[in-house]
C-alpha cells in the first residue's frame, strides 16, 4: 500500500471492499513510473508526462524539431475512439502538427518503442523514432553483471496542459 508498504490480502479485500472507486494505474515494475491509466483518465498523471518527454524530446511530426517542452501529448489512437492514456499511445506534437493531425487527412499508428508511423493524405508513409530509447519492460533471465545504470535528469515541472 502506497505510503505503507507491504499489506496481507485480507487486508487488502477489507480495503478494496470499502472503497468507493478504483483507478487503474499501470506503472513500471522498476522504477515505478506510471505506463498507463487506461481509459479512466484523459490527462496524462505527471511522472508520465516527464517519461514520454524524455523518450520524445521533440515534436514527433516528420520534419518538426520544435521541443517537446513546448508541445502537446496526443493520442495516436484517438481517446474519444477508445485509444487509451498509455505511454505506447501517446507522443509528443507541437501545436501546429496537433492541429494538422486532427484537422486533416493525416493518420499516425503506434509500435511498441514509440516508433510513430505517419501517413499522409497522399498515402506516403514516414517514420519517426523517439530521442531516447527506454525500457517500458523488465528484461527476462537472470541479472548481468554491468556498470550502474545512470538516473534520468531531474526536468522541471510539466506545462499546464
Amino acid at each position: 500500500m502506497e505510503g505503507y508498504g507491504p499489506i496481507d490480502p485480507e487486508t487488502a479485500r477489507d480495503l478494496a471492499s470499502r472503497a468507493p472507486s478504483f483507478t487503474r494505474l499501470l506503472t513500471h515494475p522498476e522504477t515505478g513510473v506510471i505506463l498507463s491509466v487506461g481509459r479512466d483518465r484523459y490527462k496524462t498523471p505527471k511522472a508520465m508526462h516527464r517519461f514520454l518527454r524524455l523518450r520524445d524530446e521533440t515534436c514527433r511530426f516528420p520534419g518538426c524539431n520544435r521541443p517537446a517542452r513546448g508541445a502537446e501529448l496526443d493520442h495516436s489512437h484517438d481517446w474519444g475512439l477508445l485509444g487509451e492514456t498509455a505511454h505506447d499511445n501517446l507522443a509528443h506534437l507541437c501545436k501546429p502538427n496537433h492541429a494538422l493531425k486532427t484537422q486533416t487527412r493525416w493518420t499516425v499508428t503506434q509500435k511498441p518503442g514509440g516508433i510513430l508511423t505517419w501517413t499522409s493524405p497522399t498515402g506516403r508513409e514516414f517514420t519517426t523514432e523517439p530521442a531516447t530509447i527506454l525500457p517500458t519492460v523488465l528484461p527476462t533471465g537472470p541479472p548481468t553483471a554491468g556498470p550502474p545504470t545512470a538516473t534520468a535528469p531531474d526536468l522541471p515541472d510539466d506545462p499546464p496542459f
